[in-house]
């Protein structure tokens, strides 16, 4: 079990703004806000690969993230699942089971070492009567998510199976990718069954995929990671 501390708001508050970008939830609070979430949570962590919420779990806490990033996929518990998000410092995670009471809609899993703030449901809606705002910027993250959601049917849900890879690529390298000399690196902390549920495609048409890109020499693939050296080809793929 992860240990857990008590947090200083006036200390703690001033030190996770530095790492809440500007879109993120955290990024979206004010100083006194941020405060009186901290000063209302407990601190966490969790080591790289550790499950923190399985789907279906009653738990209601809500966890934003300090540092790290978290991997969420729906249908894990049934042995393969669909990628819905990565989610970094700033992000909040949790949210409606922490709203409505269901049971968890997807696993969350701790992609390297990560630490967070963990919200009891019973003390959000409190927070949110004394802070209206926060409310606000909780239902604004929902939105976003809503609409990234439909994208992804959109996206995922037609097309050729290379569209769909392609597709695939293009938004691993918008959420994970780093620009090196090369090409754009992605190390991907997705199982090639996950990433194949995703594009709407079994493996094997992944691999094949994956492989004819290898050939024309678009990207280069390695286990747990992938180096687009040609991202204006893709996008020509994906038109």
């Amino acid at each position: 079990m992860p240990s857990q501390q008590l947090l200083l708001p006036n200390t703690i508050g001033e030190v996770i703004a530095l790492t809440g970008p500007a879109g993120t939830f955290w990024g979206r609070l004010t100083p006194a806000e941020q405060a009186a979430f901290a000063a209302a949570s407990t601190r966490s962590g969790f080591a790289a690969g550790e499950v923190i919420v399985g789907q279906g779990e009653e738990t209601k806490q809500v966890y934003v993230v300090l540092s790290g990033h978290i991997k969420v996929i729906a249908g894990a518990a049934a042995g393969h699942g669909v990628m819905l998000a990565v989610c970094g410092p700033g992000e909040v995670l949790g949210e409606l089971s922490a709203i409505d009471g269901e049971p968890r809609s997807a696993t969350m899993t701790a992609i390297d070492a990560v630490d967070v703030l963990l919200l009891p449901a019973v003390r959000l809606q409190g927070l949110c009567d004394a802070h209206p705002r926060i409310g606000w910027s909780l239902l604004q993250v929902i939105a976003r998510r809503l609409r990234e959601t439909d994208q992804q049917r959109a996206e995922y849900g037609g097309g050729s199976t290379m569209q769909r890879v392609v597709t695939l690529l293009l938004d691993l390298s918008t959420r994970l990718g780093k620009v090196g000399v090369d090409g754009v690196h992605i190390a991907s902390p997705f199982t090639q069954q996950e990433l194949a549920e995703t594009a709407s495609t079994s493996r094997e048409s992944m691999a094949r995929v994956l492989r004819e890109l290898r050939e024309e020499g678009v990207i280069t693939t390695g286990r747990g990671w992938f180096v687009i050296h040609r991202i204006e080809r893709l996008r020509e793929l994906v038109r």
